[in-house]
Parts: structure tokens; sequence; C-alpha cells
């Protein structure tokens, strides 16, 4: 929390510009973070309470005074009884009660890793997401800027009667498409930076874009842990030491009591002492059902884990799939594609300033290319976020 201030009071300034590595330790420190750290310890505290014995009890009786005067000098029988009872266990049941809690804590401290994971691959997403509309609004503006060339060439050669009022009104609609566009990835932008400002607490400074280590994405981390595998561990071995615990719960607890009576001397045997031990006989259906459920919960965990792992080895390598088909894709795109679209814009662009290309074939060429140059960016945007997933679904570090 102390950390979280230090960082807050420094970017208080909106100007103020932050890093990466800044924002991550703005996002570990993170509400859902801290409610989630909460949690664990009040399960560790729970095991604490359930695996104790309880607390010794204290008696204190009046016993066997005559109704008529309630004197404690008519009978040797009455006095008055101290007593002091104990439930003690034969088994180490709440030793594995405790041992259930303890893992049931280490489980949920892991969810907390994984919760900071989880909220760094979102900043990742966020980051990506703003990248890809930077690089289409830098697109669509410089398809505005030519546009506006050829608006220039059209009203000449509308003057100069080779193109009709039609042709010059498409591409005056064209040209404010484009405007409408570029408006709409501006606002999604700022829409962006709305959910930054949640994950970095409120955060409005601004991120310095050269401390985003884009080429960290491509690296592999040999440094792995896969928190949500090991919090699933954590939860089968506390459903392990549940149903130890619940086996030997057919073995009841004795309660052993001590007892001393204070007489009033009415003969020569003075004070007595009582001393008992008694418990539960195990033939309700109370500790049978506590141990099939164990047992099902166990089993359930099992198959959980199990599940967990085949899904796990499942994503992965369809991930790596999809990773390879967008580099295919976009090797593709930057070598062959592309290249073709920006010479037919070239050859289109100058023979319409000529007279010889319709504005049909002119705006469908730009088209063309608008629409590959944005599919790369799409494109480039998916690897990053596949490769995001990928290092989470592993269990890689994302960020150095």
């Amino acid at each position: 929390m102390l950390l979280k201030l230090v960082f807050l009071s420094l970017f208080s300034n909106a100007l103020m510009a932050y890093t990466f590595k800044d924002a991550v330790k703005i996002i570990e420190e993170h509400q859902s973070v801290n409610i989630m750290k909460k949690q664990a310890q009040s399960i560790a505290q729970e095991g604490s309470k359930q695996s104790s014995w309880g607390d010794p009890v204290f008696r204190v009786a009046a016993k066997n005074y005559p109704v008529d005067g309630l004197s404690d000098e008519k009978t040797p029988m009455t006095g008055l009884e101290f007593g002091i009872a104990q439930k003690i266990p034969l088994t180490t049941k709440y030793g594995n009660i405790d041992d259930a809690y303890r893992e049931l804590s280490k489980s949920r401290s892991f969810e907390v890793e994984n919760k900071k994971q989880e909220l760094v691959k979102t900043f990742w997403e966020i980051l990506i997401d703003i990248k890809k509309l930077n690089e289409e609004v830098s697109i669509i503006s410089e398809n505005i800027n030519w546009i506006e060339g050829i608006l220039k060439a059209s009203k000449q050669l509308y003057r100069n009667g080779k193109i009709t009022q039609q042709a010059l009104l498409e591409i005056q609609i064209r040209k404010a498409e484009l405007e409408a566009s570029l408006s709409n990835k501006n606002y999604e932008v700022k829409e962006q930076n709305d959910r930054l400002g949640y994950l970095l607490d409120g955060q409005q400074g601004e991120l310095e874009q050269k401390s985003i280590p884009w080429a960290f994405l491509n690296r592999t981390n040999k440094n792995i842990e896969d928190t949500k595998e090991l919090s699933l561990k954590s939860m089968l071995d506390s459903k392990k030491a549940l149903l130890n615990a619940a086996k030997l719960d057919y073995v009841p607890d004795l309660t052993i009591s001590l007892g001393y009576t204070k007489r009033s001397n009415l003969d020569k045997n003075g004070d007595f002492v009582s001393a008992m031990v008694s418990f539960p006989l195990p033939f309700s259906d109370k500790k049978t059902s506590g141990y099939s459920q164990a047992i099902h919960e166990e089993s359930s965990m099992k198959y959980q884990l199990e599940n967990y792992n085949r899904l796990k080895k499942s994503e992965e390598s369809r991930i790596k799939h999809q990773i390879e088909k967008v580099k295919n894709e976009l090797n593709i795109l930057n070598k062959k594609t592309l290249r073709f679209a920006e010479n037919s814009k070239k050859i289109s662009s100058k023979s319409y300033t000529l007279g010889d290309t319709s504005y049909i074939e002119l705006l469908q060429s730009e088209l063309k290319l608008q629409s590959l140059l944005l599919m790369r960016t799409n494109l480039k945007a998916l690897l990053h976020k596949y490769q995001v997933t990928y290092k989470y679904l592993v269990g890689e570090k994302l960020y150095e």
C-alpha cells in the first residue's frame, strides 16, 4: 500500500509521464488484488478456528439442596460443585483440518498471483488496442491528405469538363466518410484510456511509449510458473486433507470432566471429587454423509485438475498455430499484396489526373489499399494478443 501511495503521489500531475514498469507496479497493488489477499489471510485464520480443540468448559453447580429449606446442612449429598471439562481428540483429525485450510489459503495466494498476471495481460491488451488505433488514425489521416489532393485535381477536371458532377460528389462523400472514421477512431482511443484509468487507479499521466517492451513479446521466458495450476494442486491437497479428517471423524472425541464438590462437613467424609469421560456414538448419518461428501469433492478436484491440464495443452497448441497462421498471413501481405495495391493506387492516381481513369477505378484502388493497410494493422495487433495470451497460458511472466 505504501508503494502504491508513493506512485500515486509521484504521478499526481496529469502531465507527468510514467513508464511501463511503473504501471505494472501500480497494477500489482490493484484493489481487486488486495481483496483476494485479505481473503487468503481470512482462510488461514478460519483454519486455526476449525482445527482448535475448543475452549475448556468451567462449571459451577449447586447440588442436592433440600426443596423445603434449601439448607446446606441437612443432607450429606448437598454441596457446591466446581467442574472443568475439555474435549480431547483421539486422532489427528484436527491436524488434517488445519492442513486443509493451510492448503486452501495457499491456493488462494496462488490465485492472487494469477490475478496480477491477468491484470497485466489486460494492460497489454489495452496497449495493443491503443497502438492499433493510433496506426489506424495515421492510415486514415494519410488517406484524407491524399484524397484532398485528388479532390483539388477533380475540381480542375470538372472545370475542364473531363469528369461529371457526380464524380466530384462521390469523391467528396468519400472524404466525409474518412473524416467520420477518423473521428470514431479518436474516440475509441479515449475509451481505451478510460480502461487504463481503472487498471491504474485513476492515473492520468501519459505513458512513455518508448518504455513499452514490444520486443519482449517475441522472446521466450524460461522462468515459468503456472499459478493457476499451482492453485488447483493446492486445492486438491486441501480436499485430500479434508478426506483424511472425515475418515478419522468416525473415531469420536472424548470429553473429560473433573469436578470438586464443596460440602458443609455434615459427616467425616469431607468434600467430594468426581471424574467423567463421555463421547458421542457415531450412529447417525452425519459422519457417513460427511465422509461421502469429502470423497466426491476430492474426486471432483482431481478431475478439475486433469481437465485443466488437458485444456491447457490443447490451447497451447491452438494458439501456437494461430501465431504461425497470422505470421504467415502478414508475410504474404507485406511482401506481395500490399506492394501490388500500392502500385495500383499510384497508377490509378496518375491516370485519373490525366483523365484516363474513371473516379470509380480510383476510389476502388484507394479503398483496396486502405483495407489492406488496416488489415495489416489488425493482424499485427492480433499477433501481439496471441503472444500475450500464450505467455499467460503457459505461466510466463508478462514483464521483465
